[in-house]
């Protein structure tokens, strides 16, 4: 394990990139555009490949500390995810606010505001990140994405309590856990509610794959085999993420944590190619990503609304559950999705800056301020899950 320590997952933070692109796209309806491509249709169930990763990360970031300190623990992965999340609930409150000043001012929209998702109900369980836990909640209050945040924080503290356990228990605690939970998926058995059987299921799966990893690590596939299963992965996630089956979120979420386990050698062309600037910078800023583009779809949506008040315009149509947009063609429809992307990348590399960076810096300052120098509880920085 000691060849490993510090060790960063490029590949992995590629395709962590590629997946918060594919969620935001998935939350875009543009009649014509790529968004109703069938994987793009599906690329909800990437928040699973999110859980897997950040389970495997954090097990490699912290399984070896000498003296683990769980406040350390805990307030660096609270300044990791909370800024952020605090920003985007203060931005979507404040959205709130203005559209009940419209409101009063005679100004109708689709939905009242305060109410619903964003009702003020929900405004207490957003703050504590409990809203994806509690049944009396609704999960996709405020900023949607921010279930699988909600999930993902708590999580930690239970892998926190299980990674001081001797390393046979450990494992089976892990595994038994991760296991239990697909159970109840695949049987419906909404024990706990499905968001939180989603995060357990992956979560340590991804943290179990690292300890097999970590068996392996020294027997990498050579290139042209690496490459082949690589691209096999591939193929098979494309296949089931656009794919309808009965079992769909179960059978991707296996197909992840192999995916990651294999990804982890970096033993393949599709690897390298991961490796790239660009792929790197997607990753760097996936969380942004992840958190920003529903606030900036949601802001796009009442513009939308608004331009066809003042001007008649027909960009709103109605097709079932979802509003899709319209530009007057396929071919303006795709630039304004791919003018989209760009945009949440631009706004993402401001969040990650000032928001992010400046988040862990203030933890680490919080960590060092009460945890004595000579304890071995440095939180240290594993790539951001």
């Amino acid at each position: 394990m000691d060849m490993l320590k510090g060790r960063r997952f490029e590949a992995l933070d590629a395709f962590r990139g590629l997946c918060a692109v594919s969620v935001c796209l998935t939350h875009m309806y543009f009649v014509g555009s790529i968004t109703e491509l069938e994987f793009f249709i599906g690329s909800g169930i990437f928040v699973e490949f999110f859980f897997v990763l950040s389970g495997f990360v954090l097990t490699h970031g912290y399984i070896n500390k000498v003296r683990p300190n769980f406040f350390s623990f805990m307030m660096s992965r609270f300044f990791r995810l909370y800024p952020l999340h605090f920003l985007m609930f203060g931005f979507f409150i404040a959205l709130q606010t203005l559209k009940l000043a419209a409101y009063k001012l005679g100004i109708d929209f689709v939905a009242q505001p305060f109410t619903g998702k964003t009702a003020t109900s929900e405004i207490l369980p957003n703050l504590l990140l409990l809203h994806a836990w509690l049944p009396s909640a609704d999960n996709q209050s405020f900023n949607s994405p921010s279930w699988s945040i909600s999930i993902e924080f708590y999580l930690y503290a239970l892998l926190f309590i299980t990674i001081s356990l001797p390393r046979e228990i450990r494992t089976a605690a892990w595994l038994l856990i991760s296991f239990s939970a697909f159970l109840f998926i695949h049987n419906e058995i909404q024990a706990i509610g499905e968001a939180p059987l989603r995060g357990l299921s992956c979560f340590f799966g991804g943290a179990a794959a690292y300890l097999f990893f970590t068996k392996f690590s020294m027997n990498s596939p050579n290139f042209l085999f690496g490459s082949f299963i690589e691209l096999t992965l591939l193929i098979f996630i494309v296949l089931i993420v656009q794919s309808d089956w009965t079992h769909r979120a179960v059978v991707a979420s296996l197909l992840f944590i192999i995916t990651v386990f294999h990804f982890a050698f970096e033993s393949g062309a599709i690897s390298r190619i991961f490796k790239f600037e660009v792929f790197q910078l997607l990753g760097k800023l996936s969380y942004s990503i992840y958190m920003v583009h529903f606030g900036i779809l949601y802001c796009l949506g009442i513009a939308a609304s608004l331009l066809e008040k003042m001007f008649g315009a027909d960009i709103i149509l109605y097709k079932g559950v979802h509003v899709y947009f319209t530009l007057g063609g396929t071919v303006n429809n795709n630039i304004a999705v791919v003018m989209i992307v760009v945009l949440v990348v631009i706004v993402s590399r401001f969040t990650y800056k000032y928001v992010e960076v400046k988040g862990q810096k203030l933890g680490s300052r919080v960590v060092r301020s009460k945890i004595p120098k000579s304890s071995d509880s440095n939180p240290g920085n594993p790539p951001p899950a």
